[in-house]
């Protein structure tokens, strides 16, 4: 196997974080880091990390992006690159709020940088030798993304590290989860807009695709679809 997810949960939500390594390359995304940078940081000391992916700027999944930057500068590494939506920029922008409201340190939960790669055009990112197709998503937050992995040289690892007998890959955010679908009761969220990206880009995928959700276990298409009460 030549690309591994490793799941790390994190943050007072119990997010999951992810670290993915192109082990031909040793290049590295890190994927969503809401929170606990130190402990991300460490996880990839090996590998060479060219970008920071945000599905979506919520506290959860953008809080601890400043402080995984300031890490990378202590150690003189080169810093990876930030991309996310411009959709979701007025949410980063005011993550430092959120935290105080939820009783949270704005030491623990940071604004996230203006990405230095806008996702808005993008139809795919490359990590080494291999390619993620990029679908916009939105519903759960107006920016959000997830990425398609179509092939089946990936193994997990970490949190929540089975592949249910799956072959391809979802990395979903909060768009889908098992037997659920994002919250919409949140600002700027919409209900028939997040219906709608699951309908149109999520469940027209293979059955045999492993989705990787922001919260909770791994669930497959297969699953979803035949089973999910939002869906059906």
């Amino acid at each position: 196997m030549s690309l591994v997810v490793t799941t790390k949960r994190v943050s007072h939500f119990d997010q999951n974080a992810r670290i993915i390594t192109d082990t031909t390359t040793n290049e590295t995304m890190i994927i969503d880091p809401g929170a606990d940078a130190d402990l991300l940081f460490d996880m990839v000391s090996a590998t060479t990390v060219t970008m920071i992916v945000l599905t979506h700027c919520h506290i959860d999944h953008a809080g601890g992006v400043t402080r995984l930057l300031e890490l990378f500068d202590q150690a003189k590494r080169k810093r990876p690159q930030v991309f996310y939506h411009s959709k979701d920029i007025i949410i980063g922008e005011h993550l430092e709020e959120f935290a105080k409201n939820y009783g949270f340190s704005d030491k623990e939960y940071q604004n996230p940088p203006h990405p230095d790669q806008l996702m808005d055009s993008l139809s795919s990112i490359t990590l080494g030798t291999k390619t993620f197709t990029i679908y916009f998503t939105p519903g759960h937050a107006p920016g959000h993304i997830v990425l398609y992995y179509d092939n089946d040289d990936f193994k997990l690892a970490g949190d929540y590290s089975e592949t249910l007998h799956c072959n391809r890959l979802l990395i979903a955010g909060d768009t889908l989860f098992q037997g659920s679908i994002g919250r919409t009761d949140l600002p700027m969220a919409n209900h028939s807009d997040l219906i709608n990206s699951i309908k149109t880009h999520l469940l027209s995928l293979p059955k045999t695709t492993l989705v990787c959700s922001g919260h909770g276990p791994n669930t497959t298409i297969a699953q979803e679809t035949a089973t999910n009460p939002f869906l059906n």
